[in-house]
């Protein structure tokens, strides 16, 4: 079952590890620990499915997650601040649909190896911008960036969204640049990406991407949500922001690099493991 969610040659246990992990990580996310973890999801998936799949399971499961953020945040938003950026968003979100409609027609297979390495490449700029959070926040603070920057951060927020769910950093750096406080600032977001999912949505089903074998391999996975944010929870007071931070970094510029080169480290590795044990 779910076979044509693997990559050939991917064992089925390291796929679920893979899976089920980028999951947890998303939810840890979403819960407030470490907001950014979330960018670690798509690299760690792509690495073990096809980049069909993993963008079109996803974001029913996002769309879960963004409702329990809202939940918890219902009454922390701006309204003017969720709208500057949400109004352009659906530009971009118009183009990453008809980029995927025509990926369609010519066939995912030839566009796979593009589509990772524009993961990749998102995915070791975002490692960048957690190792120099610090810096990028003041610098962008310092531009003020107002109603007209929010169409570039919109369009580019919605075009990355849509192909890659990727829109979190360019969503974050504009939130942040307005000077909302803490909860305002989590809320604000979090209703801005509940806006951008849900858009999405009915281009995803549309052009073919959600089907229903789509949403069976989403049951699957929907007990990992409360997983991965009472995980985020218990980590909030235990752990230290930074540190782990600087570790999912790591793991995220690892995949990145991976997936720009495409070279399968997974069956590199078990094949030098399991060398020995056939000869």
């Amino acid at each position: 079952m779910f076979q044509e969610f693997v990559e050939p040659g991917i064992p089925l246990v390291i796929f679920w590890i893979f899976v089920g992990l980028g999951i947890v990580v998303q939810g840890i996310g979403k819960s407030g620990f470490a907001g950014g973890v979330g960018i670690l999801t798509i690299p760690l998936m792509m690495l073990v499915m096809p980049v069909d799949k993993v963008v079109a399971s996803l974001l029913p499961l996002l769309i879960l997650l963004d409702f329990n953020a809202l939940y918890h945040h219902r009454h922390n938003k701006v309204w003017a601040r969720i709208l500057e950026i949400y109004l352009p968003s659906i530009v971009g979100i118009l183009a990453g649909a008809l980029l995927w409609w025509y990926i369609g027609q010519e066939g995912v297979e030839q566009y796979s190896v593009e589509i990772k390495r524009f993961v990749g490449v998102i995915a070791i700029i975002f490692a960048a911008y957690i190792l120099a959070k610090e810096r990028a926040m003041a610098w962008i603070d310092r531009l003020h960036p107002g109603p007209r920057s929010a169409w570039v951060f919109g369009i580019t927020a919605g075009l990355t969204s849509t192909i890659a769910h990727a829109a979190g950093p360019i969503v974050s750096l504009y939130m942040f640049a307005q000077g909302m406080g803490k909860s305002l600032f989590v809320g604000t977001t979090a209703w801005t990406f509940t806006f951008i999912n849900l858009t999405k949505l009915p281009f995803y089903l549309g052009i073919g991407l959600i089907r229903t074998d789509v949403l069976l391999f989403d049951l699957s996975l929907i007990w990992l949500i409360p997983l991965g944010s009472y995980l985020g929870k218990w980590m909030h007071d235990r752990i230290p922001e930074k540190p782990f931070n600087r570790v999912i970094m790591v793991f995220v510029f690892l995949a990145g690099v991976q997936l720009i080169s495409n070279i399968n480290l997974i069956l590199v590795v078990l094949e030098k493991l399991l060398k020995p044990l056939l000869r």
